[in-house]
């Protein structure tokens, strides 16, 4: 439901934009292994290969491809609701985060199943309960949502993407928020960003805010909106796609905004 009646709307993508993900994720995995001695890099590395790997084997595979959900989520995120393919993902869950954790620590020297079933227990555990958002994030948003009506657009699973949105303390700031689970249309198809635009009648003015140029920044040029690209240095750079915008921090959103005349 629309409440402030504001004539622009900046969309925001939520993992890796508004809160940390990969690097909470990169972070566990260190501190569940770190007893093990291990070379950190070398062990995330092959981490996630071995990750991708099997996830990739998944029946749910296409589907969990098609809404944006990762192989880092899946080793730790619970998969609730009605989809035939969340069902087949939850059935899948505890054998696929078994073969991820034994692959890599295989690799490493240590081939023992319930050394994986122990570590891949408590990285579900505690990575489960980590969502927390960018230092600078709840200032700028209490700063724009008075100039501004503020959405999220999130690929991903839909109890997964609201257990973020409530846990990082976020939620209040926001008017709608749009799961692509929900609608099983991922970004960057334009139809996602149409859901969004369907719960913002009154708005005149649209602006997509992201850190994936494959995601946020091509399903902005899809669905015609502008777009700030929220570039953090480990983003593939092959997309063909411009962004009107770049920020390198959280911080620097009003001001870009403003260039743009927004």
């Amino acid at each position: 439901m629309e409440r402030s009646g504001h004539e622009t709307v900046l969309i925001f993508d939520l993992d890796d934009t508004l809160i940390l993900q990969d690097r909470m994720t990169d972070e566990t995995v260190r501190y569940c292994t770190a007893f093990l001695g291990v070379d950190d890099v070398a062990f995330g590395k092959t981490f996630r290969e071995t990750c991708q790997a099997e996830f990739e084997l998944l029946p749910s595979y296409d589907y969990c491809a098609q809404v944006g959900i990762s192989a880092q989520e899946a080793l730790w995120g619970d998969f609730g609701g009605l989809h035939p393919a969340l069902s087949q993902l939850r059935r899948s869950l505890q054998s696929y985060r078994l073969k991820a954790w034994l692959g890599a620590l295989t690799v490493h020297g240590f081939p023992e199943p319930e050394l994986a079933r122990s570590i891949s227990d408590d990285f579900a555990d505690l990575r489960g309960r980590r969502y927390y958002p960018f230092p600078e994030v709840r200032g700028v948003l209490e700063r724009l949502s008075k100039h501004y009506s503020l959405a999220i657009l999130t690929n991903g699973a839909p109890e997964l993407q609201w257990s973020k949105v409530h846990k990082s303390g976020l939620e209040s700031f926001f008017e709608s928020v749009t799961v692509s689970g929900d609608s099983s249309i991922g970004k960057p198809r334009k139809e996602i960003f149409e859901v969004v635009f369907a719960k913002h009648t009154s708005a005149k003015k649209f602006v997509m805010i992201g850190n994936s140029l494959g995601s946020d920044i091509q399903g902005a040029r899809n669905a015609g909106i502008p777009c700030i690209w929220y570039e953090q240095g480990d983003e593939p750079k092959n997309v063909p796609v411009q962004p009107d915008a770049v920020i390198r921090n959280f911080g620097e959103l009003p001001d870009a905004l403003q260039r743009l005349g927004l």
